[in-house]
């Protein structure tokens, strides 16, 4: 999405409020950054959206950013928010953009592909458990009964359709010849094992648009018709010490906090699963043992720097659990 505004002779601005825009003056943290999170899930349930900052209100006037609150927040913190207030993952993203000699932020989100995004639990009087936001014109709130008939209408309609392409593929191909490809995992299930693809190229083969068996030499093979733009070199592949190189021990060292401190951040933050941050290694049948990132660092030496009380209340919090 480009940046950009129109004003008036007066130096005011052109454009209002929408179901995909709001403005706000200034960047703040605590309960505003939860309004600010409940306004982009609405905007996502919706058809997305983004909120600009450093434009008054009344009147709207640009301004730009009148201090580094917004470049200090650290995306850590706004993930773990969502983590643990929403239902599924929300495709978000904040930048700041120069324009007309002012600095603004940006905060955006793209449109959901899995509707609705359902809000997990109580916060403060802002979220709702059980709550699902959305966009209206100028403002998100919860929604009313016939956007909520439309989409949930529109989402059963997007999976019959899936549905009915994976039956007429099969009953086309034979299910002795279909393979499972979880673009997920970057995985293709198949009669003779499992195959791991490149996760870039696997989102590029969630839709097909022709296929066909082909004999060659007396092999049946699968001519894909299409266009994949990398392959995986898995000898030039980073090691797991490459991308995870700190265990328990090590995380514990490079951030000088004690077992007790670091399991109370690990709880708090909860990171397990999240591939920018963590990843566990099978040891024998019922062991694991667990990794960390160098960004996963770099983004709680942040945390720490940023807001000096929030390793006490996160020990506090971890001892009321």
């Amino acid at each position: 999405m480009k940046f950009k505004y129109e004003i008036n002779s007066k130096g005011y601005l052109k454009q209002r409020e929408s179901f995909d825009i709001e403005f706000k003056k200034a960047f703040q943290f605590g309960d505003s950054l939860a309004k600010y999170i409940k306004t982009i899930v609405g905007m996502a349930n919706n058809r997305g959206g983004e909120i600009v900052f450093g434009i008054n209100d009344k009147p709207r006037k640009p301004l730009g950013l009148q201090n580094n609150r917004f470049e200090d927040c650290d995306s850590l913190v706004i993930n773990q928010f969502c983590q643990k207030y929403f239902s599924h993952e929300i495709d978000w993203g904040m930048v700041t953009v120069e324009f007309d000699g002012m600095t603004f932020g940006r905060f955006w989100v793209n449109e959901s592909e899995i509707k609705p995004i359902v809000c997990k639990a109580n916060y403060s009087k802002i979220l709702r458990e059980g709550a699902i936001y959305y966009r209206y014109r100028g403002e998100s709130t919860e929604i009313k009964y016939p956007e909520l008939q439309k989409l949930l209408e529109s989402e059963r309609q997007k999976e019959k359709e899936f549905w009915v392409k994976h039956i007429e593929k099969i009953g086309e191909v034979g299910p002795r010849h279909i393979h499972i490809l979880d673009s997920y995992k970057g995985e293709l299930h198949s009669t003779k094992g499992k195959i791991l693809i490149d996760k870039d190229i696997a989102k590029q083969l969630n839709f097909i648009k022709e296929g066909e068996f082909v004999e060659k030499n007396g092999a049946p093979t699968l001519q894909l018709i299409g266009k994949i733009t990398g392959m995986v070199d898995t000898e030039s592949m980073p090691t797991s010490d490459e991308l995870y190189p700190f265990r328990f021990e090590q995380l514990k060292s490079e951030l000088g906090l004690n077992q007790y401190e670091l399991r109370c951040i690990l709880w708090k933050l909860n990171v397990k699963g999240d591939k920018k941050y963590h990843t566990s290694i099978q040891i024998g049948k019922t062991n694991e043992t667990h990794k960390y990132s160098q960004k996963f660092v770099d983004s709680v030496k942040a945390v720490l720097k940023r807001y000096p009380n929030w390793l006490t209340e996160t020990i506090s919090e971890y001892k009321c659990k």
